[in-house]
């Protein structure tokens, strides 16, 4: 059995597809594709698919990946080619090659967040997005297995920037991913309208890179 892992992007109204949809899709894709995917033993064999990092409802990706076994070798260029001529509009392989790192190794994610406040220009929008990440401590309400905890955001938000970008607001910003912790800006964005009272009209978040514990890169 060869381990292999896709790396893929997740763009435009592929964003809707739910993460089981996108397990399912997969399956189904290299099936078409004739990709020699091994099946589980037992009494339902099945694919064994699995993505490292799991993308929420919504957000755009350049950078997801999911691992599979194979029956037997196989060129990772014509995995590519194959996938993506039965893939669907918004899903395209751009690599494979046997994993380098595991799951378990994932520590970063950078995000792309574009967004528009009511009301307000985007001049406006950055005072007030600058002065609500200057405040000595940012607290937010995240959801456990154990149910919600509150937790303290000004220590994880690494790399931030903000600028213009035409009608918009630019956020750039890297957060904790990964099995240990993972903070997404939809966390972050709603601590900023729960604390200032500000309404986001126009929000749009792609996750740009995946970086391992030593700041390496995922892909």
């Amino acid at each position: 059995m060869e381990p292999m892992r896709v790396f893929y992007q997740k763009t435009g109204t592929a964003k809707y597809i739910s993460h089981l949809d996108i397990n399912r899709c997969f399956q189904r894709a290299m099936k078409r594709a004739g990709i020699p995917l091994w099946f589980t033993e037992g009494f339902n064999p099945h694919a064994y698919l699995t993505f490292p990092l799991p993308l929420a409802l919504g957000y755009e990706s350049m950078c997801e990946c999911v691992d599979f076994r194979l029956m037997r070798e196989m060129d990772p260029v014509e995995i590519v080619s194959r996938l993506n001529s039965v893939l669907p509009m918004g899903l395209n392989a751009y690599a494979a090659a046997p994993p380098v790192y595991k799951a378990a190794d994932i520590a970063l994610a950078a995000y792309e967040v574009r967004l528009v406040l009511a009301d307000t220009d985007p001049k406006q929008a950055i005072r007030i997005l600058e002065a609500f990440f200057a405040q000595p401590e940012i607290t937010a309400m995240k959801r456990t297995q154990k149910g919600e905890k509150e937790i303290s955001l000004k220590q994880y938000l690494h790399d931030l920037k903000i600028r213009p970008d035409g009608d918009e607001v630019l956020l750039t910003v890297k957060l904790p991913a990964g099995n240990e912790l993972n903070i997404n800006p939809t966390l972050v964005l709603d601590a900023f309208g729960q604390q200032t009272g500000m309404l986001i009209d126009q929000l749009a978040v792609k996750k740009t890179a995946v970086f391992t514990k030593d700041e390496k890169n995922f892909a």
